[in-house]
Order: C-alpha cells, then sequence, then structure tokens
C-alpha cells in the first residue's frame, strides 16, 4: 500500500511539472515586442470606492501574523490570504501569458499574503510580492522618499514606520509608494519576468531565467523550488477544500455586511474590494 502511495504521488508531481512545462512553452512563445515597453505600467491606477468597505464580524484568520510572516497554521493562513487577490493574479498572468497561479505562488512565497508586510529583515523590500526600490523604480513605481537602492536597511525602517503612521490602511500608503498598490505591484512583478525572459537565456527555460533575474543568483534555486511547490499546492483541490473547511469550522459566528459568512463569502468579499483598485479598467 505504501508503494502504491508512493507510485501515485510521483505520477501526481510528474503531471504536474508535465503541466508547468507547457505553460513554459505558452511563456517562450508570446510577449511583447520590446523589453523597453515593460519598464513603465500601463495605466495609473489609484483608489476610488465604488464597492463600499465590508464589516467583518468575529473573524477568525488561520494562523497568526508576526514579522516574519504568519506562523502556526501557515500554509493554510498563507493560502487563506493569498486567495484574496487572485482575481488581481489571474488577470494578470492572463495578460502577460504567465502560467497559472505562477504570480499568487509568489505571494505565498514573499509576503504570505499578508497585507502591508514588509520584508522581515527590513531590506528596503515590501509589496504582496516583495520589490526593492530600485527594481520598482526601474519598471516605473514610484517609491517612498524617491529611493532607488537595491538594499537600504534606513527605507526598510522608514516603510515599517510609514505603516505605522498610517495606521495601516492601505488607501493611504499608496500614495507614498505605488509598491502598496496591490495591482500596480503584482503588475510590476510579471513586466519584470516577462521583461527577463526576453533576455538572454541563463537557466533551462524560459520561467526559470525569469525567476533568476527576478531572485537573483544567491537565492533563486530555492526561491524556484519554493514558487514550484507554492503552484503545487494552489492546483490541489483536496487542499483548497480542507482550508475551507477549517476556516467555516472557526469561523461558525463570522458575519459579513451582517449576513451569516463563509469561506466563499469572505473571499468574494475581499476580491470585489479589488475592484476599487482598478481592476475593472485593468487590461
Amino acid at each position: 500500500m505504501i508503494t502504491n502511495l508512493i507510485q501515485n504521488k510521483f505520477f501526481l508531481l510528474f503531471i504536474f511539472f508535465l503541466f508547468i512545462n507547457c505553460k513554459t512553452e505558452e511563456f517562450t512563445r508570446t510577449g511583447v515586442n520590446s523589453r523597453d515597453d515593460l519598464l513603465k505600467p500601463t495605466f495609473h491606477y489609484s483608489y476610488k470606492e465604488i464597492i463600499k468597505e465590508p464589516e467583518f464580524k468575529n473573524l477568525k484568520m488561520l494562523g497568526s501574523v508576526k514579522k516574519s510572516g504568519v506562523y502556526g497554521e501557515r500554509l493554510y493562513g498563507q493560502i487563506l490570504r493569498c486567495l484574496r487577490f487572485k482575481n488581481i493574479t489571474k488577470k494578470v498572468e492572463k495578460k502577460y501569458h504567465l502560467p497559472d497561479n505562477l504570480l499568487l505562488a509568489m505571494i505565498v512565497q514573499e509576503s504570505g499574503g499578508v497585507d502591508l508586510l514588509p520584508n522581515s529583515t527590513d531590506d528596503g523590500g515590501i509589496g504582496l510580492i516583495h520589490m526593492q526600490a530600485s527594481l520598482a523604480k526601474k519598471f516605473g513605481l514610484k517609491t517612498y522618499k524617491n529611493c532607488n537602492k537595491l538594499v537600504c536597511k534606513k527605507h526598510g525602517k522608514e516603510l515599517r514606520q510609514l505603516i505605522k503612521e498610517y495606521n495601516y490602511d492601505r488607501k493611504k500608503l499608496i500614495s507614498c509608494d505605488d509598491r502598496f498598490h496591490p495591482i500596480l505591484n503584482i503588475d510590476a512583478a510579471a513586466r519584470m519576468l516577462v521583461y527577463y525572459k526576453m533576455g538572454k537565456m541563463t537557466q533551462n527555460t524560459q520561467i526559470e531565467t525569469a525567476i533568476y533575474g527576478y531572485a537573483g543568483s544567491y537565492n533563486y534555486k530555492k526561491y524556484y523550488k519554493n514558487v514550484l511547490l507554492y503552484m503545487e499546492k494552489l492546483n490541489d483541490k483536496s487542499l483548497l477544500d480542507d482550508i475551507e473547511k477549517e476556516f467555516n469550522r472557526q469561523n461558525k459566528s463570522l458575519t459579513i455586511n451582517n449576513e451569516k459568512g463563509d469561506f466563499d463569502l469572505y473571499i468574494e468579499t475581499h476580491q470585489k474590494q479589488n475592484i476599487n483598485y482598478g481592476l475593472r479598467k485593468y487590461k
């Protein structure tokens, strides 16, 4: 029986990586005509309240959050938080012909879906997909105090202080730094991946080359491995079902806008909020 389980697991892994390779071929064939076209966003996004902000009562999130991110029910908590932004990542992946759930997996890896979580080492990285100030500026994003350094502890501490001063209000923070804006941040990460994949092939595949360019030579092997693992998890229906069941088990008293809440309504309500950041206009 154990042998059969092992064989089944390897078969599922084989199917998953075959899927990734197929998507990688699509990633290789498509793209923009010029790399320079990728160095700036195609539209300026801010915030406009189209969908009223929701009221949650008795909400219990899976896992807790500290400086380094989600802990406790770590994977469940990360995926739960990341799914709130899936309608953004799905649209961005479609625009740039990226593999399904690649950007969502990068959010799991970088911030665990924790909104407004700076890099734990205070190196200046911020965003759902952590982005250093110099890279953000290279790809057309505004950064706080116009910082353009790759690693800057001072900038990292300034960002952490700024978040506290604005009382963790993303609507206000996006006026200071584009990396706080979920669409601008995720779109910039996608543009970076396509930009690097259009450059010199340095790894076995275009997508691996893209992640190598994004993550850096010192970190890319672990980063690439983790991103593929999270893509697999995000495609695991049984895991997603378990997360839904656990959320519902812990949130029997949850109400959302005075209605009885559950997992589906929680995710749907959060995703509707992304419309306020310009998702309907994004294409």
